[in-house]
């Protein structure tokens, strides 16, 4: 992944993206933690233990190794590694998650004076070739151009080079399912946002073709398309929810045929 910088390597390295989330390695936190199991194994499980949600608390990406092979690596928000490192349950994820606590308390507090590399800021001439690609990629994936052009003043912002843009603020409010359980209150035994239920809930509705639209996201340090809904698409959940008495079971189709019983507390709206 570009654009991480480490800032912190006492015990697990931890790094910054560009947009200042604090993350790690998979595979680096596994190694710390002395797991006797394969990382591959053991990164599937405590990523469903904790219910991480892909793209939120967690990104999975194919690199290249140096014998030539490839395999599956997966950057892990702070917040979810803190979570699997307590899961393990010993000595040593006790002591990975007390680093973590002192790593968000440093940073929170300002104090940046280990960072071991410096992001530089991309030329105008750089940024403005990465806008043409990504303005291309996008128009290709299908995504609708005001959408485009929220993305391309993002990029510019983000690089340094605020636009004035103020037909941008009158593109509609979108939603995704976390969004969208979190406004509700739709919520998973453990506490989180219940997004797979809204997902259910979304498979049961009808859904016209301008209500669903694809949009640019830009997360740890990641591009690319993802699917929003409309306010419309919104209201049918929360009627959905009223028709049905606000069920605690819901049931989610999955891709394979099989069905998911996706479990919901509901609790006070965020």
């Amino acid at each position: 992944m570009n654009g991480l910088t480490v800032i912190e390597n006492e015990l697990v390295p931890v790094y910054e993206t560009s947009t200042g989330e604090k993350v790690v390695y998979g595979s680096e936190l596994h190694e710390v933690l002395g797991v006797k199991s394969k990382f591959a194994d053991w990164i599937k499980n405590r990523l469903n233990d904790c219910e991480a949600v892909e793209y939120e608390d967690f990104e999975a990406f194919s690199k290249n190794l140096e014998n030539g092979g490839r395999t599956k690596e997966y950057i892990l928000r702070l917040d979810t590694a803190k979570e699997m490192a307590m899961l393990e349950r010993n000595e040593k994820g006790k002591q990975v998650r007390r680093y973590f606590i002192q790593v968000e308390k440093k940073f929170k507090a300002g104090k940046t004076s280990k960072k071991v590399q410096s992001v530089k800021k991309e030329k105008l001439p750089s940024v403005n070739m990465m806008v043409k690609n990504i303005k291309e990629a996008l128009h290709d994936a299908g995504v609708d151009s005001k959408y485009i052009a929220a993305e391309v003043v993002r990029i510019y912002s983000d690089s340094g080079y605020p636009v004035n843009a103020p037909l941008i603020s009158d593109t509609p409010k979108l939603w995704d399912c976390t969004t969208i359980a979190k406004e509700i209150g739709i919520y998973s035994e453990s506490g989180r946002p219940h997004d797979k239920a809204v997902s259910a809930i979304i498979q049961k509705l009808d859904i016209f073709t301008d209500e669903v639209v694809r949009t640019a996201y830009s997360r740890n340090g990641h591009d690319g398309v993802t699917v929003q809904y409309k306010d419309s698409v919104f209201q049918k959940v929360v009627e959905w929810l009223q028709e049905n008495g606000y069920p605690t079971v819901i049931e989610l189709k999955l891709a394979n045929g099989n069905v998911n019983k996706c479990r919901v507390v509901y609790g006070e709206v965020a």
